[in-house]
């Protein structure tokens, strides 16, 4: 068993280890995932993102320092203007599904909240900070589609 993570202790036919049938999947594991990969993964998802969403003005990626975890989601915090002011960030949680190989988190703010976290008036979820983020403005092209 592995210390630093016994939820993978079983070894598969290939040699890698792998989760037991009879543990729960760890949200975070100690196997590291490809960065680049998942960065790709993240712009797509923030391409469509802006594809579908004609209101959606700048998109935040969340990087946290443990972003090359298993099981860490692509996390992205939107400025929508369409949206409707809560007053607070509320994220939701995907599955990953078809392209996008990661589970996602995704929290929608209007561009007044938006200003409101920047003045830190309203907390963003725990373990996200702008700091770290990335910054997606609206492409030009997303405009014209």
């Amino acid at each position: 068993m592995d210390p630093a993570c016994p939820a993978l202790d079983a070894v598969d036919n290939t040699g890698r280890r792998s989760r037991p049938p009879d543990v729960l999947p760890c949200v975070y594991t100690c196997e590291e995932v490809d960065v680049d990969e998942k960065d790709e993964v993240a712009a797509k998802l923030i391409a469509w993102h802006f594809r579908i969403e004609p209101e959606l003005g700048l998109i935040y990626r969340i990087i946290s320092a443990n972003e090359d975890a298993a099981g860490e989601p692509i996390k992205l915090l939107e400025v929508n203007a369409a949206s409707v002011e809560t007053g607070r960030v509320v994220p939701f949680a995907f599955g990953s599904a078809g392209d996008i190989t990661y589970p996602s988190v995704v929290a929608e703010v209007t561009p007044a909240e938006m200003d409101a976290i920047r003045q830190r008036k309203i907390e963003l979820p725990a373990g996200w900070s702008l700091e770290t983020a990335r910054e997606f403005l609206r492409p030009r092209a997303a405009d014209a589609a």
